[in-house]
């Protein structure tokens, strides 16, 4: 799952009204746990939140287990609340909110 060599897409919602920043950095983190050889869920769940100006991301996944947090400081844009799903579906990658499924 997640191979970086897979096709990437964001439904037409994210493409609005993520900004490019929190995007790649949403993708960074599922390709850094793809290098330390992660088992990855076709699902990954990112939930955004504000946090004394910058941007706390939980990162979660159901199968195996995981859930870690990280406070990043965004450079171009503001951190903004919102909950953000990644899916593998073994040929493409695709980023939208949970509304759009």
């Amino acid at each position: 799952m997640f191979n970086k060599t897979s096709n990437r897409y964001m439904t037409r919602s994210i493409a609005k009204e993520i900004h490019p920043e929190i995007a790649m950095r949403l993708w960074n983190l599922i390709d850094e746990r793809k290098m330390e050889e992660d088992e990855l869920d076709y699902l990954q769940v990112f939930e955004l939140f504000i946090e004394d100006g910058k941007q706390l991301v939980l990162h979660r996944q159901e199968q195996p287990s995981y859930s870690k947090q990280w406070l990043i400081e965004l450079k171009h844009t503001v951190p903004i609340p919102s909950t953000i799903w990644c899916i593998d579906d073994g040929q493409s990658q695709m980023m939208l909110f949970p509304t759009d499924y």
